[in-house]
């Protein structure tokens, strides 16, 4: 099982990412170990792959690019996209209430709705990715949140791999169900699915079918989102979410094992052999570190293992009494 980089926050304006920033820790990922790279076209509106194309570089035959289109966006150009950077940081430097929110201007939440999923479509956003990527190929090309299965959509793309622009195809699914009723599709090489100790319906309900369907399975959404990360320095921030009693088990037995919530967070993770890959945003080099060290590290007891799938499993997380 290996760590994946994602490239959600990759130049984003909204985090205040500069290019040579995440071109950077791009390369310092690299140098660590680090192969997977999972973008979207949409990301930034063009901004995370640009990123990702300077990036690379030289080394673009070390790294296992993966991309999404499906989404219609406008791309900015470089010189907007530096500009709403500038913007950006002005706001971070004004009291919380004067805006700079969630959903404002300055991070770009929400500004990408409207799909399409017609071949047209998407042979002109992969054509706009490869060239955003600075590549000749993109290794795994996914449909971005499709909530409807379209049995013959790959089919009619399948000259895109033959001639080597797409390697493999994938579906990058809003939640599980919409992920295993993709199964049916025999074009489908591989599968993006929500799955962790706050997500774990995966382990239920799409799991058991792959003993008769073998598809690549990458999980994001690993560590929540940031609420571990939330709860780790106050539970109080998860005292009304409806999670928040085995989150509090989890913070127990977090702390009689020694472990972070983010190790065990990981190791739940990394015990389902059907999971090849973990996808982890990364937006800083403390956080690429850090979770670098995880899958360099030993993992927990098998006894810690199973005291932890219990919680998550046996308990109101996995949904099962």
């Amino acid at each position: 099982m290996t760590l994946g980089f994602g490239c959600v926050n990759l130049g984003s304006a909204g985090v205040g990412g500069s290019v040579r920033a995440g071109a950077r820790l791009v390369r310092e990922a690299l140098d660590l170990g680090v192969r997977v790279f999972d973008t979207a076209d949409a990301y930034g509106n063009g901004a995370s792959e640009r990123v990702l194309g300077a990036a690379l570089g030289h080394r673009r035959d070390d790294a296992f690019v993966a991309t999404k289109g499906g989404y219609r966006f406008r791309e900015r150009s470089a010189v907007e996209q530096g500009a709403r950077r500038v913007a950006a940081g002005v706001l971070r430097q004004l009291p919380r209430a004067s805006g700079g929110g969630r959903g404002s201007p300055a991070t770009g939440a929400g500004s990408y709705t409207a799909q399409d999923f017609s071949p047209h479509h998407l042979r002109t956003a992969l054509e706009g990715s490869l060239r955003r990527l600075r590549t000749d190929r993109i290794d795994r090309y996914q449909l971005h949140g499709p909530h409807d299965v379209m049995p013959d959509l790959l089919g009619e793309l399948v000259d895109l791999r033959d001639a080597g622009k797409v390697l493999s195809f994938g579906i990058g699914a809003e939640d599980v169900a919409e992920a295993a009723a993709w199964l049916a599709v025999p074009a489908v090489d591989a599968l993006q699915v929500p799955f962790g100790v706050l997500d774990p319906q995966a382990a239920d309900q799409l799991f058991p079918r792959l003993a008769h369907r073998p598809t690549d399975v990458w999980a994001r959404g690993v560590l929540g989102g940031g609420l571990l990360a939330a709860a780790t320095r106050d539970p109080q921030v998860v005292a009304d979410d409806p999670r928040a009693s085995a989150i509090e088990e989890l913070r127990h037995l977090a702390a009689g094992t020694g472990l972070g919530l983010d190790e065990l967070a990981i190791a739940f993770v990394r015990s389902f052999p059907e999971v090849s890959t973990i996808l982890v945003g990364i937006g800083s080099d403390e956080h690429l570190r850090r979770n670098a060290s995880l899958f360099e590290d030993p993992r927990p007891d098998p006894g810690v293992v199973v005291r932890l799938r219990a919680i998550v499993l046996g308990g109101e997380l996995g949904g099962r009494g």
